[in-house]
């Protein structure tokens, strides 16, 4: 049972606000009832909540949110069509549809129910966007994630250090529990790429996925549990490959 004396009381690191939380809710990301926006709830004892660790930062990368801004970049990533298909169907070159794809990513949470949460993948030199990083949320912390890198960027370990770090924002940042995967089992880059930052092959489904070339291709899945994530592997100092 849940009492009084179950709730920490603190301060949104955003609007300022009191709120108040379960213990059991600590180090997850909940909303702030006031302002919406979202916010880590703090250890007990602590006056303030703390802010969500975005943007994410790597030796090489840095992993946020998309801006409006961005549309011109985005265009040019959706002119190829491996990359397209995995964005949730935008046309190639129709920058309306590229602007309001943006605008209603910006009103996506991590709390935000049925959706995914994207974060952009840009170089820190030269500010370019090369891909992105999404999670969606099955199950209370729980995630399944998924990345889209360019094939210009490919096989120069970004796809890596970009996944290496998200794992860390999973179960540093936000306390998750565990967190999957899966691909088409013709994808080896894929399969290895799950495989080498620690993520367990846990099945996989035979014809379970349509092609466009017409039948059907397998898909593998792959999950790893925060106690299963070294910190040389999952956290943000160890994105260093």
């Amino acid at each position: 049972m849940i009492t009084e004396e179950n709730f920490l009381d603190f301060k949104c690191p955003y609007c300022g606000e009191p709120v108040s939380f379960p213990e059991n809710a600590i180090g997850s990301a909940q909303d702030c009832p006031n302002c919406m926006e979202n916010l880590i709830v703090p250890e007990a004892g602590s006056e303030t909540g703390e802010k969500l660790p975005i943007p994410i930062t790597t030796p090489r990368l840095v992993l946020r949110r998309f801006a409006m801004n961005d549309w011109e970049q985005l265009m040019k990533l959706l002119s190829d069509e491996d990359f397209l298909q995995y964005t949730d169907g935008l046309a190639v070159n129709e920058e309306e549809q590229v602007l309001r794809w943006l605008e209603s990513d910006s009103a996506i949470k991590l709390t935000t129910p049925n959706q995914m949460f994207r974060l952009a993948i840009e170089l820190q030199d030269g500010n370019q966007l090369i891909g992105h990083l999404g999670l969606w949320f099955p199950k209370p912390s729980q995630a399944m994630l998924n990345i889209n890198l360019h094939r210009n960027y490919q096989r120069k370990g970004f796809a890596l250090e970009a996944v290496k770090a998200l794992l860390g924002f999973c179960f540093w940042g936000i306390k998750l529990h565990r967190v999957s995967a899966s691909c088409d089992s013709r994808n080896t880059a894929a399969c290895r790429l799950f495989e080498s930052v620690g993520m367990r092959r846990e099945g996989e489904f035979v014809k379970s996925e349509p092609v466009a070339e017409g039948g059907w291709a397998n898909s593998i899945w792959y999950s790893i549990l925060e106690e299963e994530c070294q910190e040389d592997t999952g956290s943000p100092e160890g994105s260093s490959t």
